[in-house]
């Protein structure tokens, strides 16, 4: 099988009608709108170019998560054996294979593509004997070849600039390529893996723990309010800048003389209960028809 050419790759690659394989595109979909806000919040990605000859040219990059703290390593080799697009200023018709430590894209396009061909063959270990021989049942029924959000965003960034795949931009910032180089830089699917259960456990926890302490500041400033307010009533009631000396009422509560004053306000019952029964018995005469 002929290996894709980016553009095409990105806009198909599965090479499936898109109505055999809807799925795939409504999550393309997402990573339109995905792409937009990662554009906004990682402007400056770090680019290691390697070149081996005219006709092969490796990209390495870390893609950083969008939801936690870890990275994935996106490596894509740009290589032809064209004399025509040999001369081209940029890369952009080359062919390409490609490799990437996302779990989904092991998990979901790991064997597809590895047996599509499109896998670089030195990196294709650092997937694992697991994914390579494992056929995805679950994850694409169909085989079909794909890629994950963290190899869109890599294409994506170096698409939008016509700079990064000029071939004499490369040439600027390149080094020779050595496999080793790549292969030590770049981690493998398991390496990833434990990154991404590391992080999202953290992240768990960083997230309750917040809360905890949020509701734990909230309860504190709440006694410490109550506390300074009931200080500021006893100092206005019993204090009034006499020292220390507390006031004492007149009079006690159950005293007779507070009893009698409080009957000699209280309306007679029997009088109201008298006019109450005169407001509900009374009745207007009927009138004569």
């Amino acid at each position: 099988m002929a290996l894709p050419v980016l553009f095409r790759f990105l806009d198909n690659p599965s090479y499936l009608d898109r109505r055999q394989y809807g799925h795939f595109w409504k999550e393309q979909m997402n990573y339109d709108e995905r792409w937009q806000s990662f554009k906004r919040s990682y402007n400056n990605l770090n680019i290691d170019y390697y070149i081996e000859n005219d006709a092969s040219y490796y990209v390495v990059m870390k893609i950083p998560s969008n939801q936690r703290g870890n990275t994935y390593d996106v490596v894509i080799h740009f290589l032809t054996d064209s004399k025509v697009t040999m001369t081209d200023h940029s890369l952009r018709n080359y062919n390409i294979q490609i490799f990437s430590n996302n779990p989904v894209f092991g998990f979901h396009f790991g064997y597809a593509n590895y047996h599509a061909g499109i896998i670089i063959p030195f990196l294709a270990k650092k997937l694992g004997t697991e994914i390579l021989k494992t056929p995805a049942v679950k994850y694409n029924p169909r085989n079909a070849m794909g890629y994950d959000h963290s190899f869109y965003f890599a294409c994506m960034y170096l698409t939008d600039s016509a700079r990064l795949l000029n071939k004499e931009y490369i040439r600027s910032k390149a080094q020779p390529f050595s496999e080793k180089a790549i292969l030590t830089s770049v981690r493998s699917f398991e390496e990833t893996m434990a990154e991404y259960l590391e992080n999202k456990d953290h992240d768990q926890h960083k997230k309750t723990y917040n809360k905890d302490k949020s509701l734990v500041d909230k309860a504190k400033e709440l006694v410490d309010d109550a506390s300074s307010k009931v200080g500021e009533l006893v100092d206005r009631t019993f204090h009034r800048g006499q020292g220390s000396r507390v006031v004492k009422p007149s009079k006690s509560v159950g005293s007779k003389g507070a009893i009698s004053s409080a009957k000699r306000i209280t309306p007679s019952r029997n009088n109201t209960t008298a006019k109450t029964k005169s407001a509900i018995t009374h009745k207007k005469p009927k009138r004569k028809i």
